[in-house]
């Protein structure tokens, strides 16, 4: 075997669907390879739904031994590639079903279409310098349908008939190479190297840029969930980098700092390096938000400006000591981690200059909560979209107060407090807050509203549920089945059938609706009004009665410490003032999923909770 030093970079094979000089393409022509496992542990099986990955466990240090073997480890973003009788479906981590999102590399699947597959791997761009780019990839996937993706595949979980899992890796890689070949095209085996030294291979990996290795039991069967026969091991740097500027944590009390923006001398040039959000105890966030203070000045020093609104920009004295995986081809670091603080060397530092903190375009005191990782469409996007289903939507959103995700000067966030100048098209309603004092909310009961909240820069619509001329009473009880982490889709669709058994027991009649993110909504529209607190009460003894039963499986805890590997039933969503997005509202997210009404037949069907778009919409009329 042949082993790669340097990670692929595309070149001809399945490409495009067309007939390339990869053996992939011939597999129409030849015989299933599979037949030669089944004393291997191959078992006879139907063709499976979404299977939940296995993930390695992270390690300071590769294993050594004959037992196992070393792949590099891509920058980019899991994905499992489904080929069943023609049909074509690539698959997230999560199970999210993104075939559109990957549409080129669905393309170049066609290829394979002889055979009924499940392969798992890692969806990658790769940037200017030959190797894996996670900012390279980012900026494909928020372009339609990029030809610059590529899948690497490094396992075969299903072929033709016979569930994989069982057989161990080596046997299941050397079929997968068969399969693929090894040219470098859009769909691309992944080499592993068999030398008994991992930390050899580890630090070459390191040498070349790489972000690390991912070692595997030769032997081992595929595992859902983590598991220590496959590790990983990242290779990280350490540096220091001048602090050009930080983000406070807003409403802390003492102040302290949520990240820093960094800076690298380039000569005389100090240029943006980007951006540390993790490895920050609250002393230490307390200390460097002091430290910064008495040099907080009103302009960025950087030599070719950057807009960071919620920057606040200080003369680069102070040094944070910064481990981090590599340079991306912006020049930027990849993941980040502060470990400290150092002062800059007498010749690095500029001179000193005080002034007041700078300004942002958003005032700190609207934010209630900022999306960092938000991807948001264009206004002229949004209002395409809400001309083609405003007779559909208002249905559930007119009428109603709204809290609105809002996107402005390149920030995108949970709106609170005063209101921009808004169209006269979009109404106000003076309201009691909760806390005491008066507030405003904004409503919509046409088409010309929907626009006009597209003009003061709102994405997400969350209503209440509640209706403007009877705010006081709800209308409707909603359960959100959020998964955590390892949570598969059948599972959430599984408790989304209970409930609406348990909740039909109670005489009542409900719908699902997909939220565009990663779970469903159940809506139960109420025969009679009830109050906030009262609907809240009673949805929150039912989640609690239903969680009871497998306690090991479900919580109703919003504790993200409580969650991984449970189905967090959310009544949450339920009180005076609380909400959930709206039915047909668009997220900000990639690909520009909307919340969608469909039937319980749909969800039975495992329809996918992303499975409309702006671009997609549903086209259903009426719920059952």
């Amino acid at each position: 075997m042949r082993p790669r030093a340097k990670a692929p970079r595309p070149r001809e094979g399945v490409e495009n669907g067309a007939m390339g000089r990869n053996p992939a393409v011939r597999s129409r022509q030849t015989s299933s390879p599979v037949a030669r496992l089944a004393n291997l542990g191959a078992m006879p099986s139907v063709f499976p739904k979404f299977i939940e990955p296995c993930h390695p466990t992270l390690m300071k240090r590769p294993p050594d031994g004959a037992d196992w073997v070393h792949e590099i480890k891509f920058d980019g973003y899991r994905a499992q590639l489904h080929i069943n009788g023609g049909k074509i479906a690539i698959y997230t981590r999560t199970g999210l079903d993104w075939t559109k999102e990957f549409k080129s590399m669905a393309t170049a699947a066609e290829g394979l279409a002889g055979h009924d597959a499940v392969m798992d791997g890692e969806v990658t761009a790769f940037g200017k310098t030959g190797l894996p780019d996670f900012q390279a990839l980012r900026r494909e996937l928020a372009k339609r349908a990029s030809p610059h993706l590529t899948f690497q595949a490094f396992d075969l979980l299903y072929l033709d008939g016979y569930d994989l899992r069982r057989v161990p890796l080596i046997e299941r890689k050397r079929v997968l190479r068969e399969l693929l070949g090894d040219a470098a095209g859009t769909i691309a085996y992944v080499d592993h190297l068999e030398l008994d030294e991992g930390e050899a291979i580890y630090r070459h990996a390191c040498e070349m840029g790489l972000e690390g290795i991912v070692s595997k039991r030769k032997g081992a069967p595929y595992r859902s969930g983590r598991q220590e026969s496959w590790t990983k091991t990242k290779c990280t740097k350490r540096q220091a980098f001048p602090i050009v500027a930080f983000v406070e944590k807003l409403g802390a009390q003492p102040r302290r700092i949520a990240s820093l923006y960094l800076g690298r001398w380039e000569s005389d040039r100090l240029v943006y390096a980007g951006k540390a959000q993790t490895g920050y105890t609250q002393a230490a966030a307390r200390e460097v938000r002091e430290r910064l203070d008495p040099l907080i000045i009103g302009k960025s020093r950087l030599s070719h400006p950057i807009k960071k609104p919620k920057a606040t920009w200080v003369e680069p004295q102070v040094y944070a000591e910064i481990d981090y995986g590599g340079v991306t081809d912006d020049g930027l670091l990849r993941e980040p981690v502060f470990k400290g603080l150092r002062d800059a060397s007498p010749d690095a530092a500029q001179p000193r200059r005080t002034a007041g903190p700078a300004s942002v375009h958003v005032p700190r005191e609207n934010i209630l909560q900022l999306l960092p990782d938000a991807v948001v469409p264009s206004k002229e996007e949004l209002a395409t979209y809400w001309t083609r289903v405003a007779d559909r939507a208002l249905r559930f959103l007119g009428g109603r107060p709204l809290k609105l995700v809002r996107h402005m000067q390149g920030t995108t966030f949970y709106h609170k407090g005063p209101l921009p100048p808004i169209p006269p098209e979009v109404h106000q309603l003076r309201i009691e807050k909760r806390e005491g004092g008066e507030g405003v909310r904004v409503w919509v009961d046409d088409l010309a509203g929907l626009l006009g909240l597209v003009e003061i820069g709102a994405v997400e619509l969350h209503p209440w549920a509640a209706t403007v001329d009877d705010i006081e009473h709800a209308d409707t009880l909603i359960f959100d089945l959020d998964p955590g982490e390892g949570v598969s889709w059948e599972f959430v669709v599984a408790t989304a059938l209970q409930l609406r058994e348990l909740l039909e027991a109670e005489d009542f009649k409900t719908w699902p609706k997909l939220t565009g993110g990663k779970g469903v909504h159940i809506m139960i529209p109420l025969p009679a009004k009830m109050t906030h607190d009262a609907a809240h009460a009673y949805a929150k003894r039912l989640a609690q009665q239903f969680a009871r039963k497998v306690p090991d499986r479900y919580t109703t805890s919003a504790q993200l410490s409580h969650r991984s590997g449970k189905l967090f039933l959310d009544y949450l969503r339920n009180g005076r003032g609380t909400t959930a997005v709206g039915t047909y509202s668009p997220r900000a997210r990639p690909g520009f999923p909307v919340a969608a009404p469909v039937s319980w037949r749909d969800i039975e069907r495992g329809i996918r909770p992303d499975a409309f778009t702006i671009e997609r919409p549903p086209k259903r009329r009426t719920v059952l």
